[in-house]
C-alpha cells in the first residue's frame, strides 16, 4: 500500500478532536453550563464525522472541519439533521440552540487557531414587555392583591416574586438563590447575588436592595405559609422560594418534595400558570385586567426599562426617585477597604445599642418618649447595615455582646417571622 493511500485513509481532524475538546474545557472562564454545551456540540460533530461523505470532505484537518465543515454542520442542523432524535420537519425560525451551537463552534476554532466557518444567526426580537402606564400601575395592583392576604400558597409566592422583581429587577436564577438569610432583619432589604448571562467568573457582585412596603407585606404573608410547607423536610430549609407540591420526577432532575428549594424551570413555569390564574380571577371580580407579562423575563425587562428611564431623567437634571441598591458588595474591591467599612458598621451598631439603653433609662422606661423612639430608629438602621455587610449570625452575636437582650431584638428591627425562619433554616 502506498504512502498516499495511507494518508488518504487517515483523518487527522477526527484524531485531534478529543484533545481540542479537552483544551476548550480547560479554559479558565469555563462554566458548568458552557461545558455542557461543549459536550453537546462535540456529540454533533462526532455524528457528522460518522458520515463518510462529511468525513472525507472535512476530516483532513482542523481548518477544514471548523471552517467549511462548521458551515456545513450549521446547515445540516438547520435542516433538522444530526440530532439524537431526528426531526421530521426542520425547526421554524432561528432557535437559541442554533445560536449556541454556532458560538461553541467559534470557540473551537479559536482554540485550534483556525478561521471559523460557523454561521452567524440574527438575535431574536425581544418579546414586548409592557407600556409605561402599565409599569406604574403594577405597584397599585400588587398592593390591592397583597392587602387581601391570600392564603393560597401559589398566590402568596407569586406576589413575593412580583414584588421582588419590581423592586430589584432580579433574574429568575437570582430569585431562586435568595435565602431566608438574605432578608434584612425587618424585611426591608434583600441581598441579590447578581449572575448576569455570559459571565464565566465565579465572583459575583452582591447588591443589597431596598424592598417596598408592598413587598415587605407580601413577605410577611408568605413566610408563615412557607413555614408550613417545610414542616416535613429533614434538615435545614434555607430557600425563600420553595416547592408547593412534591413530585416523583421533574424534567429528569429526580424526585423533589414539598418545601424543597424552587428551581429556575419550576419558577418560570409556575409564574406563567399563576399569572394566568390571577388575571382570570381579577376579571371575574369585575375589575379591569392586569397588564402583567406572560413571562417572568418580560416582567424583568419591563422593570429594567423603567430603571433606564429614571437614569435618563437624572442625567437630564430631573428629580426622580432614586432606584439603586443601598449597598454593593464587590469581591473585586480591595479587601482592606471593605473590612474597614464592615468594622465601621459594626461599631455604629454597638454604639446604637448603648445609646438605646441610655435613652430608655433617661425616659424612665417610657417607650413612647421621642428620644427612645429616635434611639430605636438608629438602632434599627445600624443593625440593618451591619447585616448588609455580614450575615445574621454575626449581627446577632454583635448585638448580644453589646448588651442587647433577646427580648429587645424587635427594637433592633428583627421580625419574629424572620427569626422563626432563621431558626428552622
Amino acid at each position: 500500500m502506498s504512502a498516499n493511500t495511507v494518508d488518504d485513509d487517515r483523518f487527522p481532524a477526527v484524531e485531534e478532536l478529543p484533545a481540542l475538546i479537552q483544551k476548550v474545557l480547560a479554559a479558565p472562564d469555563m462554566t458548568e453550563s458552557v461545558a455542557g454545551h461543549v459536550r453537546w456540540v462535540e456529540g454533533t460533530l462526532k455524528r457528522a464525522l460518522e458520515r463518510e461523505d462529511f468525513r472525507n470532505r472535512y476530516g483532513k484537518s482542523m481548518r477544514d472541519l471548523l471552517g467549511p465543515g462548521a458551515t456545513a454542520l450549521c446547515e445540516m442542523t438547520d435542516n433538522g439533521e444530526l440530532r439524537a432524535k431526528e426531526l421530521k420537519t426542520p425547526p421554524k425560525g432561528v432557535t437559541a440552540s442554533q445560536r449556541r451551537r454556532a458560538s461553541i463552534l467559534r470557540r473551537f476554532a479559536a482554540a485550534a487557531g483556525v478561521p471559523s466557518g460557523a454561521l452567524s444567526y440574527p438575535k431574536p426580537t425581544p418579546k414586548p414587555t409592557m407600556p409605561a402606564w402599565a409599569r406604574s400601575e403594577l405597584h397599585n395592583r400588587l398592593q390591592d392583591e397583597v392587602d387581601r392576604k391570600p392564603s393560597a400558597p401559589g398566590r402568596a409566592r407569586l406576589l413575593v416574586v412580583l414584588g421582588v422583581v419590581l423592586d430589584t429587577a432580579a433574574r429568575s436564577g437570582e430569585l431562586c438563590t435568595i435565602g431566608i438569610a438574605d432578608l434584612a432583619p425587618d424585611l426591608s432589604w434583600v441581598k441579590i447575588i447578581r449572575n448576569p448571562q455570559a459571565i464565566g467568573s465565579p465572583l459575583h457582585i452582591t447588591e443589597v436592595w431596598p424592598l417596598s412596603p408592598i413587598t415587605q407585606a407580601a413577605l410577611a404573608n408568605w413566610l408563615p405559609i412557607r413555614g408550613r410547607l417545610i414542616e416535613d423536610l429533614e434538615g435545614g430549609a434555607s430557600a425563600l422560594l420553595v416547592v408547593l407540591h412534591g413530585n416523583r420526577a421533574f424534567h429528569r432532575a429526580g424526585a423533589y418534595k414539598k418545601g424543597m428549594p424552587l428551581k429556575v424551570r419550576g419558577l418560570i413555569d409556575s409564574y406563567r400558570a399563576h399569572v394566568q390564574e390571577l388575571k382570570a380571577e381579577v376579571t371575574n371580580r369585575g375589575e379591569s385586567g392586569w397588564e402583567l407579562p406572560q413571562g417572568l423575563e418580560q416582567l424583568r425587562r419591563g422593570v429594567e426599562e423603567r430603571r433606564s428611564a429614571y437614569d435618563n431623567d437624572r442625567r437630564a437634571g430631573a428629580r426622580t426617585p432614586q432606584w439603586c441598591p443601598a449597598v454593593v458588595l464587590n469581591p473585586l474591591l480591595p479587601e482592606e477597604a471593605e473590612k474597614k467599612k464592615t468594622a465601621a458598621a459594626f461599631a455604629k451598631a454597638a454604639q446604637a445599642v448603648t445609646a438605646f439603653h441610655q435613652a430608655r433609662e433617661a425616659a424612665g422606661g417610657d417607650e413612647t418618649d421621642p428620644q427612645v423612639l429616635k434611639a430605636r430608629r438608629t438602632l434599627r438602621e445600624t443593625t440593618r447595615m451591619a447585616w448588609a455587610r455580614s450575615d445574621h449570625a454575626t449581627t446577632l452575636k454583635l448585638l448580644r455582646q453589646a448588651g442587647l437582650s433577646d427580648d429587645d431584638l424587635a427594637a433592633a428591627g428583627y421580625s419574629e417571622l424572620l427569626l422563626d425562619a432563621l431558626e428552622r433554616s
